[in-house]
Parts: structure tokens; C-alpha cells; sequence
């Protein structure tokens, strides 16, 4: 296939025979024979917990099985070798990117195997040539629809759905027989994510395998020409795209119908201001006007680079404001860090937990108990016993399936962390909850609980901002969407005038483009 390693002259790019894994006596891997056939898109689908990420470890290198052998287009990859595994043509784009925050761009695209100059040997080993490593660090992030990013800019300072761009274009770059894509699309707003599952297509037009795991499930079945159904473990349904109904796919995930009636639309409030944003400016942000009244859950919108996460992060004190005020429960408020907005009665679950949020490797009960410690403290001393009955409170009203609270925290599946993420703040009690991509990575059960903390918070008169790239969810949970271009607010959408065209007409709108029409306040263009 065109400037792709070549896979063989088998059908079979991949085939898995009697792979297992087991951590002591639990067994979260038993799979006696899987094929990914060159040309095709098989989707891997199923609940956290089910055994997406070990097989994804198993294929990538970095899980070694317990039983059972991988073959690469015909060929014996060496378990628990990620260096094997990508010489043999396997390329994962994980959820949580291993990029290096401290390199640039183009030197995390290009990582081990950077372009040298011409000349004698012992020049090639020391002098690499940086013009050339710009010059396809640009090509590579033209390939897979990324424009204007500077390659000599920290990968750190990015927001993650370009650095999720980023590691996209990395994998492409090593010209993978298999791709694994591990929730690609999860950071992305539509047209982003429009563009990966068409380089999925385009990997597979080409005689390559892809391997696509999402939670997304319109997204799986616009992409997969196979979809194949992991519970606890086990393969238990292997589906034709004709098969592979919405419905389908969720019994089969959960081994029973799961009812999206569950969670009613929100009714409307009529209640106090609770945040009043006015002119509000930051790097790459404003002005913003804005309003959030108690009891009110409103929808932030928008393409990637809109300004959705910059919003959240400046209100949240996480970026200087350089511009304009911000009211809060009556009050003038500007935190000068996100500890004076987490004492004023302000909750943010970013979009990244693992880098913003957790200590993966510290336990459950350290780190959903973070921010109420000085409430549990007895005049300043925090007692085991107390902080202990704390944390068991927060897991158990949040259903958080762990072991022991003493496991760290990384140990649980991305819907458990997410739940003890929700858990820790609305101990807190807060009065405002910031929430960044509050879906990301967790499965159709740990979504429908999620919705249902958010809707029950704003009942108990939490004002709510959410911001997702994800619009059938703000759809469904929302009163109130505004919507967000080029760091500005453009739309502001009542309930009654939601729908998926006015909101991607108004995010996709050039900056002179006028604002939507009947949109509610003041929305700057």
C-alpha cells in the first residue's frame, strides 16, 4: 500500500488465537480467535472495565498475555515488546497521550527518528537537520487536517484536541499496517473528528487494518465495517454494520436493554444569577458576556480552538483574565488561583483528569477527598477514621466500584474516575460546577449515571456550565446552549430553538459572520 509498510500477502493483517490475561485469579482477557482482515475497520465497543485496554496493550506491546499468540500480517509478535510491535507495523493512538509536554511539536512527531543532515557518519549521528524535521512535521499534521500549528511551540502549552491532533499524526507518521485508535474523537468537535474517522477510511482504503475503539456509538456505526462487542472480558457478539444497531450494540454491552428515557429534559428555572460574566477577555478568549442562573445546566459549544475550555479555565482563576468582569453569587470575583474560586464555592472537572485532575497513583480515599479536607478536620486535625468514613460516604452515593480505597485511583476504569471526580466536588458542596468534556473516555452506563449526578445537582440549585464537543449530549441535558467561535460567544440558544444545524451554522461562522438569530442576551461576533 501506498508509502505504508507492507502487510504481506495474507488477508489477515492481524489475527489473535487463545490471548488471555490474567492479573492473580481474575481473568480480564479471554479471547480464543479474533481476525482484522487488511482494508477493513473493525470497532471495538464495550463498557469500562470490559477489556478494551488490555487488548489494546496486548497488540501495542505494553501488556504481555498470559496465554495465546498475536500474529502481525503473518508474522509472531514478541509479547510485551512495544518495540516489536512497531517495527512489525503496529501504531496506538492511546487515550492518554504519551507525548513529551517539555519537547515542540515537531520533535514529539518525529521522536527517534528525526531527519539528519547529509555528510560523514559521525556528523549524521550528532547534527539533525531541523529545517527538514519542520518541514515534515508540517506535512504530517497537513495529512491528517491540522493547519496552522506552530511546530516550534511546547506541545504543553496546546489544548488537548490539538494535542490529540498531534499524537494522530504521530502514529500516521510511522506508516502503520495496524491502526489503534483508542477514542479517537473524544476531545473533538465535529469537523475535527469528521477528519479522523476519514483517515481511519482512508487507512483502510489503502490495505491497512484499523482498529477503532469508541464510545461514540453513531460514530462506530458511520466508521466499521465489523463491530465487535466486548463484556467482562469476552467476545460476545461480532456484528455486521446491518447488524449493529444502536440498540444492539448497548444489550449487547450491558447484557440488557438500557433505557434512554431514564433521564427526563430539563425543566425551566426561573431562579438567581449565580455567575455574570461581562466583557471578559484572556489569551485567546473574548470578550465573552455570559449568564448562569441556580438550578440552570447550560451547554458551551463549539469547534475545536472555539475557546470552550479557555472559558472554563479563566472563570476558574486556571488562566490570567486580562479583560473585563466576572460576578459570582452577587459578588465582584477574580480569583488569582483556582484555590481562591475552590473556596469560594466553584468545582471544575477538567477535560484531562489524569493530568488535572487525579494522582493515579495515589489512592481513591486521598484523592476524592482533596477538596473537603478542611471541612472533616477537627480544628485543623484530620483524623484516618474521619477522612476514611468521608471517602466511603462520596464512593458509595457516587456507585464508584472499587476494591478497597486504598487502590490507587489509576487502577479504575476512566468511568470510575470520572464518577470520584463528580464525587469530590459535590462534596464540597459548590455553587458553581465547571465541567470540560464530562463524558470523556466513559462508557453508555457511566454516562447515563453522569447525566443523572449533573441533573440532580442543578435540582438542588447548582448552576452548571458544561462545555462538550459532544452535541447530542449537550442537547439532551442542557436548558440553555451557547455556542462559541473563534473565542467569542455567537449564539445563545434557548431550549426551544435547540437543534444540531443552528448550532454547527453558528460554530462553523466566520468572525464578521452575524450573529444567529433570536439568540437570548448580548452574543459578540
Amino acid at each position: 500500500m501506498d508509502g505504508h509498510n507492507d502487510i504481506g500477502h495474507t488477508e489477515s493483517a492481524v489475527t489473535l488465537r487463545d490471548v488471555s490475561k490474567s492479573y492473580g485469579p481474575v481473568k480480564v482477557l479471554d479471547i480464543p480467535r479474533l481476525d482484522l482482515a487488511r482494508g477493513q475497520i473493525v470497532a471495538v465497543v464495550g463498557e469500562n472495565g470490559a477489556g478494551k485496554s488490555t487488548l489494546m496493550g496486548v497488540l501495542s506491546g505494553t501488556v504481555t498475555p498470559t496465554t495465546g499468540c498475536v500474529e502481525v500480517a503473518g508474522r509472531p509478535l514478541q509479547p510485551g515488546r512495544p518495540d516489536h510491535a512497531r517495527e512489525a507495523g503496529v501504531a496506538l493512538v492511546a487515550q492518554e497521550f504519551p507525548l513529551v509536554g517539555q519537547m515542540n511539536v515537531a520533535e514529539n512527531l518525529l521522536l527517534g527518528r528525526r531527519p539528519r543532515r547529509a555528510g560523514n557518519r559521525f556528523v549524521e549521528r550528532l547534527v539533525f537537520d531541523r529545517p527538514g524535521t519542520r518541514a515534515e512535521a508540517g506535512a504530517l499534521l497537513a495529512e491528517v487536517g491540522v493547519e496552522g500549528v506552530d511546530v516550534d511551540r511546547p506541545v504543553e502549552r496546546f489544548p488537548v484536541p490539538v494535542r490529540q491532533m498531534i499524537e494522530i499524526a504521530k502514529a500516521w507518521g510511522h506508516r502503520p499496517v495496524v491502526l489503534i485508535l483508542d477514542e479517537p474523537t473524544s476531545s473533538l468537535g465535529p469537523v475535527e473528528a469528521g477528519n479522523v474517522l476519514d483517515l481511519a477510511r482512508r487507512h483502510a482504503a489503502a490495505g491497512g487494518a484499523v482498529l477503532f475503539i469508541g464510545h461514540r456509538l453513531d460514530e462506530v456505526r458511520s466508521v466499521a465495517d465489523r463491530v465487535v462487542v466486548l463484556r467482562s472480558g469476552r467476545l460476545v457478539a461480532d456484528l455486521t454494520p446491518a447488524e449493529a444497531t444502536e440498540e444492539r450494540m448497548i444489550r449487547e454491552m450491558v447484557g440488557t436493554e438500557l433505557a434512554r428515557a431514564d433521564l427526563a429534559p430539563p425543566s425551566a428555572v426561573e431562579r438567581t444569577t449565580t455567575l455574570s460574566v461581562r466583557e471578559l477577555t484572556a489569551d485567546g478568549l473574548g470578550p465573552v458576556d455570559l449568564d448562569v442562573r441556580a438550578g440552570e445546566i447550560v451547554g458551551v459549544a463549539g469547534l475545536m480552538g472555539s475557546g470552550r475550555s479557555r472559558l472554563l479555565h479563566t472563570v476558574m482563576g486556571a488562566q490570567p483574565r486580562t479583560g473585563g468582569t466576572v460576578r459570582f453569587d452577587g459578588a465582584d470575583f477574580r480569583p488569582r488561583h483556582p484555590a481562591d474560586a475552590v473556596e469560594a464555592g466553584i468545582g471544575l472537572v477538567p477535560e484531562d483528569r489524569k493530568a488535572q485532575s487525579l494522582l493515579p497513583a495515589h489512592s481513591v480515599r486521598w484523592n476524592v477527598t482533596l477538596a473537603t479536607l478542611r471541612r472533616i478536620s477537627a480544628r485543623g486535625v484530620l483524623t484516618p477514621r474521619a477522612d476514611k468514613e468521608h471517602a466511603r460516604r462520596i464512593v458509595g452515593d457516587l456507585g464508584v466500584r472499587l476494591h478497597s480505597q486504598e487502590q490507587p485511583i489509576g487502577d479504575l476504569s476512566g468511568g470510575n474516575q470520572q464518577k470520584a471526580v463528580f464525587g469530590r466536588w459535590l462534596a464540597a458542596d459548590p455553587k458553581l460546577l465547571l465541567l470540560d468534556e464530562p463524558t470523556r473516555g466513559v462508557d453508555v452506563g457511566a454516562k447515563a449515571e453522569i447525566y443523572g449526578l449533573i441533573d440532580a445537582a442543578a435540582e438542588r440549585g447548582l448552576a452548571v456550565l458544561v462545555a462538550s464537543s459532544e452535541l447530542e449530549e449537550l442537547l439532551w441535558i442542557c436548558h440553555r446552549i451557547v455556542v462559541m467561535a473563534h473565542g467569542r460567544v455567537v449564539a445563545d440558544l434557548p431550549r426551544e430553538r435547540f437543534g444540531k444545524e443552528v448550532i454547527m451554522t453558528a460554530a462553523a461562522g466566520t468572525r464578521s459572520g452575524a450573529a444567529t438569530r433570536g439568540t437570548r442576551g448580548k452574543a459578540s461576533t
